[in-house]
């Protein structure tokens, strides 16, 4: 099983960040003010809901690239450098707008954060072993 994921990592990285984002955009949509509540003053409702609709497009986004036989490099580039902007935002809400979050919400920033790096450092992986692969 480790091979295969291991042979496929970008296929499985964007198939499984494509199901996060397009769950976790539905969440925000569903639960904004709940989630703005929860997150603090920072982010009104209609924020969260528009983080919302943009997750659930990325998600779409990544689910549409993981069902090709070979995912573009143009588009991983793309979702390296939205995962990139997103963790470089979430830092910057937790340093400029920090008196604007719950202890929950910047709790909840900075995890977001370091999952979606840790994504986007597989996505760079899994990207160079498509281009090693692919001048094999």
């Amino acid at each position: 099983m480790f091979e295969l994921i291991k042979r496929n990592l970008l296929k499985y990285t964007l198939l499984v960040d494509g199901i996060v984002s397009t769950v976790a955009g539905v969440a925000f949509l569903g639960f904004s003010g709940l989630a703005a509540e929860l997150i603090g003053p920072a982010f009104t409702s209609g924020i969260v809901m528009g983080l919302g609709a943009f997750l659930f497009v990325w998600g779409l986004f990544h689910l549409a690239m993981s069902s090709q036989a070979t995912a573009s490099a143009r588009g991983v580039a793309v979702a390296i450098a939205g995962d990139a902007l997103w963790v470089s935002g979430s830092i910057a809400v937790l340093i400029v707008d920090w008196n604007g979050l719950t202890a929950i919400g910047a709790v909840f920033i900075a995890v977001l954060a370091l999952a979606v790096a840790d994504i986007m450092l597989l996505k760079m992986k899994g990207l160079s072993d498509q281009r090693r692969m692919a001048a094999a």
